[in-house]
């Protein structure tokens, strides 16, 4: 059973009696955790019980494709249903995997978490037509989860939250759902309870030189300036940027300038284009946002999110050099910029 994104928060909140076990995957690996945590209480409320919580990793299993079987069929000593956490899985655990589910389990829960996984294996397994079965995709946050995010933070620790502050959070998180939200309880903490958070204080705790450096070099690629990229990328990786996480800013910033740009192609003016996007684009940003419709075509844009979503799998892979991958790309992007530019000036 794959679960649709809008079930997904009914289901971490209350997993079916029958559920068996549930396999979390996806390229956000704060998001798998903090749903597999979530499921798992509901199941042992002390994760570290080790009367009812076996906890697995890819060592524990090396050679030995029945232990998840048997860990899932021990009974508990100290009453209550059992949990089987298997942490860090891989194509190389499916042989474990569906051997524990072809066996019986009593009454344990075995939750698999793993990374970015291909439709086949793992997966295969998990989303056939067994209603004791589930399995929770878990990619980058989009806008609107993003936005709630914010608010249920906010509401959480009783912070009133300014609408630029807001708006400059949520064009700054969502790559990882553990970073963001660890973000926004250090605000709702430096706030504190009916404090109130305005963008200064935002910018001044989250803005730091990494965020800036990650700023121009996104500005730069969309400008078309080359020249510009490296030193903002020296820049962002000295204050502890990792590739992946600039170029999925990278990402996100064009996915939302394609948006604009195909509204623009529906009849709107580029400035109402970028006033019609959610979240709302940060005022600071929505100038240069508006000056790039009048440089990128959709087409330029697809062709640059495609050599954007090639460069993160490439960094993704052991023993490629990520950081070069990662300053090519941008630079491949702002030479897209420049000749749409030279073409125009024709």
């Amino acid at each position: 059973m794959k679960l649709k994104a809008g079930e997904v928060e009914r289901f971490v909140k209350t997993p079916p009696p029958s559920l068996r076990a549930v396999l979390l995957y996806g390229p956000d690996e704060g998001k798998v955790r903090e749903l597999s945590e979530r499921i798992c209480k509901t199941v042992v409320p002390d994760l570290s019980d080790p009367f009812n919580v076996s906890t697995l990793m890819p060592e524990d299993l090396d050679g030995d494709d029945a232990r998840i079987a048997a860990e899932a069929s021990a009974q508990s000593l100290m009453g209550g249903r059992r949990l089987v956490r298997v942490r860090g899985a891989s194509e190389k655990t499916a042989k474990a995997v569906e051997a524990a589910l072809e066996a019986p389990t009593g009454d344990s829960l075995i939750v698999v978490e793993a990374g970015d996984l291909k439709p086949a294996g793992l997966r295969k397994l998990f989303e056939g037509s067994r209603s004791d079965l589930a399995t929770i995709a878990c990619y980058a946050d989009e806008a609107r989860d993003v936005l709630n995010l914010i608010r249920e933070a906010m509401t959480a620790g009783q912070v009133r939250l300014d609408r630029d502050a807001e708006q400059y959070l949520a064009e700054r998180l969502g790559s990882d759902r553990i970073a963001s939200r660890n973000e926004l309880e250090k605000l709702a903490l430096m706030a504190g309870p009916g404090g109130s958070i305005d963008l200064d204080t935002v910018v001044e705790a989250i803005g730091d030189g990494a965020a800036l450096a990650v700023d121009a070099l996104v500005s730069a690629a969309a400008d078309g300036r080359p020249s510009g990229i490296l030193n903002a990328l020296d820049r962002a990786f000295s204050q502890g940027e990792s590739p992946v996480r600039i170029l999925r800013i990278a990402q996100g910033y064009f996915q939302r300038l394609h948006l604009a740009s195909g509204r623009v192609a529906d009849g709107r003016s580029p400035g109402d284009a970028v006033k019609s996007l959610r979240p709302p684009v940060f005022w600071k940003a929505a100038e240069p946002m508006t000056r790039h419709l009048g440089i990128w075509s959709s087409e330029d844009l697809a062709r640059a999110l495609a050599r954007l979503g090639r460069s993160e799998v490439l960094c993704k892979t052991t023993g490629y050099p990520a950081e070069a991958e990662c300053g090519q790309a941008l630079i491949d992007v702002a030479r897209i910029a420049a000749l749409a530019q030279c073409a125009r000036r024709r």
